[in-house]
């Protein structure tokens, strides 16, 4: 009896000691086998350079671990938001081999955020390892994961995270989140040109992008590798977990991106969506929502959440809208839905295409700014022309296998208003010759969606005309001038 007592007691202590460590996150009891970057670089490396002005330039790979304790105040360092400025890749980023065995901390936490820019100058980070799990019953993931943590009213840009990356986590903590490149950016954060290649994703509330996305924008990012993966039970997406509007003062957005790839499912996987898992709008948002437009989500091989799942997002909320996205549903399993749970969003100019020699035709034709066409490229690219700003996007192109990709930014003019009594220009459409009428014409130019001039004609005369005949069918931009110098650009379809 009194080895029983003896007993009870022990377990009754060994059990209150395991529940303080789980409640108390702040206590660095870790039994994760990889060693912390930040345990081994611990003090400023020659990779890393401030200037005056505290801009920072990185050059090495213990550069960008320094940039963690920087931001986050640790190996003695005061916590630095850099808010106001920008740290800049000066090339390619590289942990090598040995890379996979040490993990790498987010950058910037919620008690100290990355307030700046970080500008990947269009280079890759190779062999980078960030992966927290629980290990013999103690928590140690308290923290939302990504290359940066959380952000606030910041900009992360013009960076590749390539395949020999690994950023994933066996946790399921709710209310922290996971993505490959930012765990959480909040309030008008900007993530934009990132590519992710091939990222495995093995937790709850993850994706391999942003884990959360509040009233901030994603733009011209993609996820284009082999495989990515929800392990079970898991709810998540490929580009975005969280697109939630929540405030009122700014819209959430993800706009201008594409997932090209494989998804991996285990049996159990539950909520996975190809593009976005919550398109989400809280109530009272003030006419602000969660957007998720202008992008395409190509599968090449079936997935499925046998909870739900859907190929732009799992859950579509009130309030929020989902317009102008295409997505292959040849590789969805059993036809999966474009939305996997409509709770009263808008669906709206959406459609699947198909290949068909080597052209994505869209099943629905959609109309964008009185223009209606049914070539998803060219879909894509007018969406980009008929905005305020279109030089915010990278325009689209077809590389190989059919899918659109990304191209350079937009370069190209904006169509201007036409006086009355400038020009008209006709048959338009057009399957080849058209004829520009006004007064004192000087010249004509068309130029393609990608802003490059393709033909251009001159004459002094109150006609002109051009042949288009053996450019390819699509949407072509003609700008004309006349000897006063007054310039219009009229939109002209090619068939």
């Amino acid at each position: 009896m009194k080895k029983f007592f003896y007993l009870l007691v022990v377990l009754f202590f060994t059990t209150s000691s395991s529940f303080a460590q789980k409640s108390n996150p702040s206590k660095n009891l870790r039994e994760d086998p990889y060693p912390l970057w930040t345990d081994t670089i611990v003090s400023q490396p020659e990779g890393y350079r401030m200037d005056s002005n505290g801009n920072v330039e990185i050059s090495s790979s213990d550069g960008l671990v320094w940039l963690i304790s920087t931001v986050n105040g640790l190996n003695g360092c005061e916590p630095n938001d850099f808010d106001g400025c920008t740290v800049r890749l000066a090339n390619d980023i590289d942990f090598g081999e040995e890379g996979l065995n040490y993990c790498f901390s987010p950058i910037g936490t919620r008690e100290t955020p990355f307030l700046g820019t970080f500008d990947g100058n269009g280079h890759k980070i190779h062999h980078l390892l960030q992966r927290y799990s629980r290990y013999d019953g103690i928590d140690n993931y308290f923290f939302d994961m990504g290359v940066f943590g959380y952000i606030r009213h910041a900009t992360v840009k013009n960076v590749t995270l390539d395949s020999t990356c690994r950023i994933s986590s066996s946790c399921d903590y709710p209310g922290f989140y996971r993505g490959g490149m930012v765990g959480f950016a909040d309030s008008l954060s900007i993530v934009d040109n990132i590519y992710i290649h091939s990222q495995g994703i093995a937790h709850s509330y993850g994706s391999s992008l942003v884990g959360m996305n509040r009233n901030s924008t994603v733009r011209n990012c993609a996820c284009g590798g082999q495989n990515y993966y929800f392990g079970s039970p898991d709810e998540g997406a490929v580009l975005v977990d969280y697109n939630r509007c929540d405030g009122g003062f700014a819209d959430a957005i993800v706009e201008n991106c594409y997932f090209y790839g494989g998804i991996d499912w285990s049996y159990n996987t539950r909520y996975v969506g190809g593009l976005v898992h919550f398109n989400e709008t809280l109530p009272n948002n003030n006419g602000k929502r969660a957007i998720l437009r202008n992008c395409h989500s190509t599968p090449i091989d079936e997935f499925l959440g046998y909870k739900g799942y859907g190929s732009f997002a799992v859950f579509l909320t009130e309030g929020s809208c989902i317009k102008y996205c295409y997505t292959d549903p040849t590789k969805m399993y059993q036809n999966a839905p474009m939305v996997g749970l409509n709770q009263g969003g808008d669906l709206m100019y959406c459609s699947e295409y198909t290949n068909i020699d080597g052209i994505g035709t869209l099943t629905i034709p959609v109309t964008i700014n009185d223009t209606t066409i049914d070539n998803l490229l060219d879909a894509l690219n007018l969406w980009i022309i008929e905005q305020e700003h279109p030089e915010l996007y990278r325009t689209w192109a077809i590389v190989n296998d059919s899918i659109p990709v990304f191209g350079d930014y937009y370069v190209g003019i904006s169509e201007n208003p036409t006086p009355d009594d400038m020009v008209t220009i006709h048959p338009n459409p057009t399957l080849g010759m058209i004829a520009i009428m006004g007064e004192n014409l000087h010249q004509a130019a068309v130029v393609n969606m990608l802003g490059q001039q393709v033909l251009m004609v001159q004459g002094e005369d109150n006609e002109l005309r051009i042949d288009m005949t053996a450019l390819p069918a699509g949407i072509y931009f003609v700008a004309v001038t006349d000897n006063n110098g007054r310039k219009t650009v009229q939109k002209v379809v090619k068939q």
